[in-house]
């Protein structure tokens, strides 16, 4: 028995953690219709980050566009981009279960949709679900609180052949396994929900919903 998992799976019972494509579109129509609050991993993302300690959090702290000589981390390796993200998300994960343990004193119901460490998180965690978009090119770049490629196609310091290579490599470090069920789902029970274009906002909420039991 791990008492801290389970003091900490305690805290976290009132928190819908929502992973995969299109967590933010349902778990921003669930907070509309039930005013549950929703926090953001990619939301506190700087924030965690500024709060950060080069000791216990180098990846966070590491300033890759300075130690690689670069203006654009899209630039980079796929594999260093990779690998980056990985290991950030692992050193930022203890700050958002401490985010949310705090959260939880202050709401009834909370719904944390972004990338975390999975594989830490999923012990810990009471409610979970996994989004998987089949047939359906979803586009990363294409919201608001993502890096908007147009800045590289701006870029006068750039020709259109460099411009169309970054372009390309931020696509393919993000992108691709459309359809495709993560093995961490698989192997840790989490229940996936499949949709593609003919599958309405609305038909995924529902099945979300009847998944956590919200309708009860």
């Amino acid at each position: 028995m791990y008492i801290a998992d389970n003091i900490i799976r305690n805290r976290l019972a009132k928190v819908y953690f929502i992973w995969g494509r299109g967590k933010t579109t349902v778990s921003n129509r669930l907070r509309d219709k039930y005013g549950f609050y929703v926090y953001s991993t990619d939301d506190s993302r700087d924030r965690h980050r500024k709060a950060a300690c080069p000791i216990y959090q180098p990846y966070m702290c590491f300033d890759f566009k300075k130690e690689y000589g670069v203006k654009d981390f899209w630039v980079l390796p796929r594999k260093v981009i990779g690998e980056r993200e990985k290991h950030f998300l692992v050193e930022m994960t203890p700050m958002i279960i401490t985010d949310l343990m705090v959260l939880s004193e202050k709401h009834d119901v909370i719904v944390c949709e972004g990338d975390i460490d999975y594989e830490a998180v999923i012990p810990v965690a009471v409610h979970t679900v996994h989004l998987c978009n089949r047939g359906t090119k979803f586009d990363f770049f294409n919201r608001p609180d993502h890096e908007n490629l147009d800045l590289i196609k701006e870029r006068n310091d750039l020709s259109e052949f460099e411009k169309e290579s970054i372009i390309q490599n931020a696509y393919a470090s993000v992108g691709g396994n459309e359809g495709i069920i993560p093995e961490w789902v698989v192997k840790n029970g989490v229940k996936n929900i499949m949709w593609d274009d003919s599958t309405t906002i609305e038909q995924t909420v529902s099945e979300v919903e009847e998944h956590f039991a919200l309708h009860l």
